[in-house]
């Protein structure tokens, strides 16, 4: 007769094979309900927002395109300008292109677009004429044209030569203009004005330059600080887009 096998009966239950599966099943049990109550949503949860799930977060952004800046230039003046007057002067105002700040001196604020170096260039030139007075040429000058040495002469000479305004019988007025180049950057704009004259009509064109300068554009003082540097005379309007007060 076989030895008799270990008698199970007499072994203490958490050694018994029986014991030990079972005891096995409930930990896999409970590792489980573990994982299922950590990875599961938490829409029940009462401090969850009562069981609304959480919203979608955003798309991340990993780059941001450059804005991108018109420079065709117009081929027909703008047909949103109006013309106000500053002293004798008539300058032009649009609602699209600027100024958006006009005071007793100046005016600032305008567009990022050809038609607003355009107006840039007509509000920014007339304001600082000697014509007007040093109330309004002299803020003019030092708060929107670019610094520089030519800068200072233009504002040496005319507090030298300031007589107080001048006759308004014996001013130019604007009548056109013309593109001679366009960068986002740089505008350089041929101000076209009529002088005052009885006989066959006169022209000059001013060579004036913009840089687009702390958000808005400023102009470049002539070379040498004289207008004439910049100034060519002429007694057609031939290739010029006619614009100004009627």
């Amino acid at each position: 007769m076989p030895p008799a096998g270990p008698d199970f009966a007499e072994r203490p239950p958490w050694t018994r094979p029986g014991f030990i599966a079972a005891a096995v099943l409930v930990a896999v049990i409970v590792v489980a309900g573990v994982l299922i109550a950590v990875l599961a949503p938490r829409g029940d949860d009462p401090d969850a927002g009562g069981g609304t799930p959480p919203p979608t977060p955003p798309p991340i952004v990993t780059s941001t395109p450059d804005q991108v800046l018109p420079t065709a230039v117009p081929t027909v003046a703008p047909d949103d300008v109006r013309w106000e007057l500053v002293g004798p002067f008539a300058v032009p105002v649009s609602a699209s292109a600027g100024p958006k700040q006009v005071t007793d001196t100046t005016a600032s604020g305008f567009a990022h677009t050809p038609e607003g170096a355009l107006v840039a260039a007509a509000q920014i030139m007339t304001r600082a004429g000697h014509a007007l007075g040093r109330d309004r040429w002299e803020p003019t000058i030092q708060r929107q044209f670019v610094p520089s040495a030519d800068r200072d002469q233009l504002l040496a000479t005319l507090t030298a030569a300031d007589s107080g305004p001048a006759d308004p019988g014996s001013l130019s007025r604007i009548t056109g203009y013309t593109y001679q180049s366009y960068t986002p950057d740089t505008a350089v704009i041929g101000l076209v004005l009529r002088a005052p004259s009885a006989g066959t009509p006169r022209y000059h064109v001013l060579s004036l330059t913009l840089l687009w300068r702390d958000g808005d554009w400023r102009m470049q003082a002539p070379p040498g600080g004289s207008w004439l540097s910049v100034n060519r005379a002429t007694d057609t309007l031939a290739g010029v887009v006619e614009w100004g007060p009627q």
